[in-house]
């Protein structure tokens, strides 16, 4: 059977109509976020023409279409117009508006995608009979066949095709979760592979947190809480910001610093918009004041610094993702799409909560009435962990506090909203708080030490797999206009100052690769 034949059996003139007809009738629908409308959706090249011909109407800036506007459009493409008159389009347009019914419209839309999605899958070398198979020709089959696909989702026909994936998966590769070995295989390689190049990831914005954390290592999943409209979303910016973009202006030093840093870096936020997150990255990197950009109003060479802040941005490899109604499933495929598409390998998502579609989509995959929001968001992180495991990147996450971390003494995981579970996964767990009166003593003895910078933040950091301290406080000025973190110092549970030495990180030129490297760490100390 051709390729031609073969598209044909997966075509359903109804849906087609109804979809064609509502794009007639209602052109708003193509700005609807709710729909994807894509000309690949129609087989026939009759039926592609007359979409083609709506879509190009519509962008085109016109608010109402009917069948003499599409006839007008047509007639200079001699070859299309031909198909079009052959097939009666006229005729055609006018029938299936007088079928349209709007309230079945995204039934129907539903149904032309899954379609669609067949004949995807099909190019692509899925077999897909066990979903729809055309060849039935048993009546009482056929019906029960044609049943159990209308019933079925977009999303039930992909987890079908990715299960066959994974069942392949598990018969022909060996488990990755499995692995073997004497505990003095290759240790000797493995400490003269640790002098050249210590244990040490991409450095954050904070050259003590870099030492405490050991930098922003592969493989990592770092979960950093904090109270509503503390600046999560400020901090994850600035972070990532800071890897991918290369230039930023320094108020030390009065000019433009080159990292030389130029990591690709994903963003996906659940709640702001592209605008709202292109500020908040255009004040770190310049060093003006978010609200200064937004009144639009600057002072001396402000504004000539936010020009150049986004220029900077343009050009670095700093991809952003927003997406509010969403579960597991969402954040993992969008994950692994851009690792695989931009070799995204820093990702910073804002931030772990519960919504309804995670509530339904731990029930579908447990089988299992009335999870806990507990349940389900250990299963998220969880997920998370298996992500940057697997595809060995980084993953930076935050989430909500409970109530009583305001008063708490020694703010742990036990304080994570919804889900001290949370925790269990996370290589660094910690939470930021604002300076309490509790703190205030600390910070006083700081400031008699002759320190001109007083923390107005304290970041309580309960856990750091491979690190050498555990609960610890870590004093910060966090300047939430600009999304900058500046280091103050460090203590124990019990307000005793430590001596963490700052890492900082030399970017290097190889000439035997001829690409940049940032594994030179100047000041390196880990001994403590």
């Amino acid at each position: 059977m051709g390729m031609t034949d073969e598209k044909d059996i997966y075509i359903n003139k109804v849906a087609i109509m109804q979809v064609l007809a509502g794009l007639i009738n209602n052109p708003l629908l193509f700005m609807d976020n709710r729909y994807r409308f894509d000309i690949n959706d129609f087989q026939e090249q009759f039926h592609r023409i007359v979409f083609g011909a709506i879509e190009h109407l519509v962008k085109g800036g016109i608010k109402t279409i009917d069948y003499i506007d599409i006839d007008k459009f047509l007639q200079p493409y001699a070859a299309q117009y031909k198909v079009f008159t052959d097939n009666r389009g006229i005729e055609y347009i006018q029938r299936i508006l007088k079928l349209y019914d709007a309230n079945k419209f995204d039934y129907y839309y539903k149904t032309l995608k899954k379609y669609s999605l067949l004949v995807f899958l099909n190019e692509q070398g899925f077999e897909t009979k066990d979903i729809y198979d055309p060849d039935i020709v048993n009546p009482t089959q056929q019906q029960e066949m044609q049943a159990k696909f209308d019933e079925m989702s977009i999303n039930d026909i992909l987890l079908t095709t990715e299960t066959k994936l994974i069942k392949a998966k598990e018969k022909f590769e060996s488990n990755s979760d499995l692995v073997e070995n004497n505990f003095g295989d290759g240790i000797l390689d493995l400490i003269e592979e640790l002098k050249e190049t210590p244990e040490m990831g991409m450095p954050l914005c904070s050259p003590i947190l870099t030492t405490l954390y050991r930098g922003q290592r592969l493989g990592c999943l770092v979960m950093d809480s904090a109270p509503s409209g503390t600046g999560k979303t400020r901090r994850a910016v600035a972070e990532a910001c800071h890897l991918a973009v290369s230039e930023y202006w320094d108020d030390v030093q009065k000019q433009w610093v080159n990292t030389g840093f130029n990591e690709n870096v994903l963003v996906i936020n659940t709640e702001l918009e592209l605008s709202e997150i292109q500020t908040i990255a255009i004040a770190y990197v310049s060093g003006v004041a978010e609200n200064k950009i937004l009144d639009g109003k600057y002072y001396g060479d402000e504004e000539e610094r936010v020009h150049k802040a986004a220029r900077a941005i343009s050009s670095a490899n700093l991809y952003f993702v927003s997406i509010s109604n969403f579960d597991c499933d969402d954040v993992i495929n969008i994950i692994k799409k851009y690792h695989a598409t931009h070799k995204v390998n820093y990702i910073y998502f804002d931030y772990l909560s519960e919504n309804m579609k995670m509530l339904a989509e731990g029930v579908k995959k447990t089988k299992i009435q009335g999870l806990r929001t507990d349940q389900i968001l250990n299963q998220f992180s969880t997920a998370l962990k298996d992500c940057a495991k697997q595809l060995g990147i980084y993953i930076w996450t935050s989430s909500q506090l409970s109530n009583g971390v305001k008063d708490a003494r020694e703010p742990d995981s036990s304080y994570l909203k919804s889900a001290k579970s949370l925790a269990e996964k996370l290589d660094i767990g910690s939470i930021m708080l604002p300076i309490r009166e509790l703190d205030q003593n600390v910070v006083n003895t700081y400031i008699a030490k002759g320190f001109e910078l007083e923390p107005n933040f304290v970041i309580h950091i309960y856990k750091i797999r491979r690190g050498t301290y555990q609960n610890i406080r870590f004093y910060v000025y966090f300047d939430r206009s600009t999304g900058r973190l500046h280091d103050c110092f460090v203590t124990n549970n019990k307000g005793e100052m430590l001596e963490i030495k700052p890492t900082e990180v030399e970017v290097v030129l190889d000439k035997t690769k001829e690409e940049n490297l940032s594994d030179v760490y100047s000041h390196l100390d880990l001994s403590f």
